[in-house]
């Protein structure tokens, strides 16, 4: 998911007991009132007199942190002027963020990819938090003064940060409580280090360090007057004084007291104050300004040996106090203070001249007056602090009960739950059972299925590849019927004897008709006493012209058998459309028409051809009309048609 960019669209997403947790651990005042918005209020529609405050911070306040870190652990403090050099302020929507300047180097030397969500944790606090008033910028107002030159800074520190570029990431409060940066911390006595492979490594490497993986966080006893930081020529990277005690044990007589950085000690007090106003006065391993003395505790010369006594025994009050007795009693009183202290230290005191002690006793008294407030005012707030967590603990007890009184609804629940599942178990598993015998008997069924279908399915095969040798012999057949058969047929018919023989008896009755022409034409001829030869008619010739014409013929070949051959593969309507050139279309009509009939007189279909043909019953008929006499030349034609029309083809008439 992308950032959101509108102020209007950006809700919070913590509740009051995320936010009081927050602030406890953060040192936040209940005086800023710290309050969780409702979850439909923007981050735009803050309560009267209160801003909104993020738990976390996005890319731009990380470079803000990392500016701080850095110049803190070179030794410098960080200042605006020298921010603005290498950062700029700019806009994301309607958030405003920093990016880096394009006028000097830039510190950065990667990022990390998220710093995690932070625009929806944030909650209201006072607006008295801050010590300015906040102001809404107008959206098209001028961001940015032009960055400073380099004449206004600080020539080392310049050239010191420059060479610095290094890695934005999260910093480790061990770190941060080094540099100043935070003060919660719980150690007082203590300062954090930093170690790698056994050696203490300093801020600044750490900072410059790409992979930190091996450093170890621990603290170190505080050395007064040593800069835990780095070797630096500044003090301004130590810690604050004034550190929030996070679960830090309380101080005791023997750590050193924390005083303010304005106490002094006056020139004229005596004694041995006097003596050391060169040395300084230990405040949690800080150096206060002036003339100071050392706050050594009575008890530092404790773990010295008292003659008679076991210095690793423990020490056992012999006082006489009861626990009905009261400090308004004097004695009691005077039997307490003799007995507090264990002997070594009765030892030391008893060592002292008069004015140590008398300075000692001074310097005790200002502690103890210095503590007081801080101490009455700690109280005050603890007091404060365990009333809030009393509230709270009622409130959690009241929760609680709630609680208990829900989980005890939901137990309930539960158990109804539990006894509806328990049923539906039961149900389910009958369901199952019977689902099961479902399955079974369809399983079984589905086989006997499977050995049908395989049987019904080889049964289909054989008869696919039945038909398929079926159709390959039709298909084949019908080939050569159309690309041979007819062509053969006709040949067949050509040269056989039932067309010979009607062939036969038209060249003899051609003959016949010719001798008789021949005899007439002769017989005239003769009268007229003109000679055979003078006659226009005389043909000595014809004879083998008509016999190389019938030799022809029966060589002849026909086109349109060649195109009858060449129709398979092709629809049988061009087939039965295909025609010879010059066809007598209507003898032929009348003669597949007396074909047709005949063949339902005999019961053969239309499709069956007979396979002979009848020789015509008017050859007598013809013969007689050719022979004009009748009797006994048709006798004599009718012997000649039977004798000649034995032989198998035209030839045989020919000859003659």
């Amino acid at each position: 998911m992308g950032a959101r960019k509108d102020l209007a669209k950006s809700f919070s997403r913590l509740t009051q007991e995320e936010v009081d947790l927050f602030c406890m651990e953060y040192g936040i005042d209940r005086k800023f009132n710290p309050t969780a918005p409702a979850c439909d209020v923007p981050v735009d529609k803050p309560n009267p007199g209160s801003i909104a405050l993020y738990c976390l911070h996005p890319k731009g306040m990380a470079r803000v942190l990392h500016f701080e870190v850095l110049c803190r652990a070179l030794g410098y403090d960080p200042s605006l002027l020298l921010f603005r050099r290498f950062f700029r302020l700019a806009k994301n929507g309607d958030w405003f963020t920093f990016e880096t300047s394009k006028v000097d180097t830039c510190l950065i030397s990667s990022m990390v990819t998220t710093l995690g969500t932070w625009n929806d944790r944030f909650f209201w606090v006072s607006e008295s938090i801050l010590p300015f008033k906040m102001v809404w910028r107008h959206p098209d107002a001028v961001l940015n003064d032009p960055e400073p030159s380099e004449s206004e800074l600080n020539d080392a520190f310049l050239t010191a940060i420059r060479g610095c570029p290094s890695r934005v990431r999260p910093f480790p409060e061990h770190l941060l409580v080094l540099l100043g940066v935070s003060n919660i911390w719980g150690k007082a006595d203590r300062d954090p280090v930093l170690m790698r492979n056994g050696v203490v490594m300093s801020a600044l490497d750490f900072i410059k360090s790409d992979d930190t993986s091996d450093v170890v966080f621990e603290d170190a006893p505080s050395v007064p007057g040593e800069n835990v930081v780095s070797n630096v020529p500044k003090s301004s990277t130590r810690r604050s004084s004034h550190r929030l005690l996070k679960a830090g044990p309380q101080s005791t007589s023997t750590e050193p007291v924390d005083l303010s950085d304005d106490i002094e000690v006056s020139e004229d007090q005596g004694g041995e104050a006097g003596a050391e106003k060169d040395k300084e006065l230990v405040v949690h391993g800080k150096k206060v300004p002036g003339k100071k003395v050392v706050a050594t505790p009575v008890q530092e010369s404790s773990s010295r040996d008292v003659e008679g006594l076991d210095p690793e025994g423990i020490y056992v009050p012999t006082w006489l106090v009861k626990n009905d007795d009261t400090f308004k009693d004097v004695a009691v009183c005077e039997d307490a203070l003799s007995h507090l202290a264990p002997p070594s230290v009765h030892k030391t005191i008893t060592g002292m001249d008069d004015d140590l002690m008398l300075s000692r006793m001074v310097l005790s008294t200002w502690n103890l007056a210095t503590m007081l407030p801080q101490g009455i005012a700690r109280f005050r707030q603890r007091m404060q602090e365990y009333e809030e967590f009393s509230k709270k603990k009622d409130k959690m007890k009241f929760s609680m009960a709630s609680m208990k009184k829900e989980i005890a609804g939901f137990a309930e629940k539960e158990a109804a739950w539990q006894k509806e599942v328990s049923d539906l178990r039961k149900m389910h598993e009958i369901e199952m059972g019977d689902l099961k015998k479902s399955f079974e008997a369809n399983l079984l069924k589905l086989k006997a299925d499977r050995e049908t279908l395989a049987v019904q399915q080889q049964a289909f095969r054989e008869e696919k590849e039945g038909l398929k040798a079926s159709v390959a012999h039709s298909t084949a057949d019908n080939q050569w019927l159309i690309e041979h058969g007819f062509q053969q047929v006709v040949t067949y018919l050509l040269h056989s004897k039932e067309f010979n023989s009607a062939l036969g008896d038209v060249y003899t009755k051609l003959l016949n008709l010719g001798k008789h022409q021949g005899l007439i034409a002769g017989y005239k001829l003769h009268e007229s006493g003109h000679p055979l030869e003078k006659s226009p008619l005389f043909r000595p010739e014809a004879s083998d012209v008509f016999k190389g014409s019938v030799e022809q013929m029966e060589k002849l070949t026909y086109p349109y058998i060649h195109q009858v051959s060449g129709c398979f593969g092709k629809p049988l309507t061009m087939l039965q459309d295909l025609k010879p050139e010059g066809l007598n279309e209507k003898v032929c009509a009348e003669i597949l028409g007396s074909l047709s009939r005949k063949r339902s007189y005999s019961g053969d279909s239309d499709d069956t051809l007979s396979g002979q043909t009848d020789v015509p019953k008017d050859v007598s008929l013809e013969a007689s009309a050719v022979g004009g006499d009748g009797g006994l030349k048709t006798k004599k034609l009718k012997k000649t048609k039977k004798t000649k029309g034995e032989g198998s083809g035209v030839s045989k008439f020919v000859d003659s």
